[in-house]
């Protein structure tokens, strides 16, 4: 009986030189595939053989083809299929970073190993990227994009399990950015050439990202209800040419209201510097057309220089939104909504705010009772404490 089945689903042949070669039936597909790798005795066929037989069964079965095709064949295969949660293709920008970790960090060690054998390889890799490589938080991300490659390798019958299951390896733990305090940001917005200023101001109280700021136009505006709407970004192209698309998540697409404060600047920014008509750029460079990231970021390094700011980025402008927003009382749904977060990790660094507001608090709470204390005046008993 076992003998029987064994020929209908297979065989264990010896070859010529001696060595052993197994044969089985795909059960998915019915072809008749060969293991990669022969065997010097006919017990070790025999294992193999039951083996593979077994693993099709359990659902772990690779073929020795889908096996051997290599993470540098593969990866422009994903890439080239890979959508967004939403459906759409990936950002310009998206695209070219994935492309430069996988140029420049991934498929120099990894790339000619086959998707099959790269249980033990992945563990090598990450540890000499660690140790040798561009800095933790890029090897965070370089991780979770192998780890998302070899998920849908997986899906795709490549490899039995994603051999990406080192702890942690996927977290990146970047050090905290100094947040301006708002007597800065208006130090910043004094010193930046006059046609930023109501960007900086926009990007410190509104929490608007550069390539949601640099995408907005006149319709997106609104003076009379103190709102600004974020409908599409503008980022600039590995080479040079200038992109526009969607926010970078979901919640990037919102209606921000505005604090009174900005509403002269914005004012007087768009009877000065705008583009004229409904869709006319907001922010404009010194030629009149849209401006250009590096220009951008040429002015605000002379403006950040010039009050002794240096390592103030202009991302950083937007932890003040988020910091504010929190002291005011803030809960994270609304910074959320406010900054565009599609996650609640993004949004609950800002609630160290109200951490600090809280010691404040203590802090004057301390005074209090100093100052009751030194008068003589008993403190509030527990019991009259509602």
């Amino acid at each position: 009986m076992g003998r029987a089945r064994r020929r209908q689903l297979g065989a264990v042949d010896q070859l010529p030189s001696g060595r052993w070669r197994v044969r089985l039936a795909d059960l998915g597909t019915g072809r008749r595939v060969s293991l990669g790798s022969t065997f010097r005795t006919k017990a070790e066929a025999e294992r193999a053989y039951a083996d593979a037989l077994s693993d099709q069964r359990r659902g772990a079965w690779v073929t020795p083809e889908d096996g051997r095709v290599t993470l540098r064949e593969y990866a422009p295969e994903w890439m080239a299929s890979r959508l967004t949660t939403r459906g759409e293709p990936l950002r310009p920008r998206v695209q070219e970073l994935y492309d430069g970790y996988l140029r420049l960090h991934i498929l120099p060690s990894l790339g000619d190993v086959a998707l099959g054998r790269l249980t033990t390889a992945v563990r090598r890799w990450h540890a000499d990227l660690v140790s040798r490589g561009p800095g933790l938080s890029t090897a965070a991300k370089c991780y979770r994009l192998l780890r998302a490659i070899l998920n849908t390798a997986v899906e795709d019958h490549h490899l039995v399990a994603n051999p990406c299951t080192i702890r942690g390896a996927g977290t990146e733990s970047a050090p905290e950015r100094p947040v301006p305090t708002i007597g800065q940001v208006y130090e910043l917005a004094d010193a930046i050439a006059p046609r930023y200023r109501a960007l900086v101001l926009l990007a410190a109280l509104g929490g608007l990202r550069r390539g949601e700021l640099l995408a907005l136009t006149r319709q997106d505006v609104d003076l009379l209800h103190r709102t600004v709407t974020i409908r599409v970004q503008r980022q600039e192209g590995r080479s040079g040419e200038m992109v526009i698309g969607p926010p970078k998540t979901a919640a990037g697409r919102r209606t921000l209201a505005l604090p009174t404060e900005l509403l002269p600047d914005l004012e007087h920014h768009l009877a000065t510097w705008a583009e004229p008509g409904s869709l006319g750029l907001v922010f404009v460079g010194e030629l009149g057309a849209a401006v250009r990231p590096g220009v951008l970021h040429h002015a605000w390094d002379r403006a950040r220089r010039q009050v002794g700011l240096s390592d103030i980025h202009l991302h950083d402008l937007r932890h003040v939104a988020g910091t504010l927003a929190a002291s005011t009382g803030a809960g994270t749904r609304e910074i959320m909504r406010r900054l565009g977060h599609a996650t609640q990790e993004a949004a609950l660094r800002y609630q160290h705010a109200t951490d600090e507001r809280d010691r404040e608090l203590a802090t004057g709470i301390d005074r209090l009772v100093r100052a009751a204390r030194e008068e003589g005046v008993t403190p509030l008993r527990p019991a009259s404490i509602r």
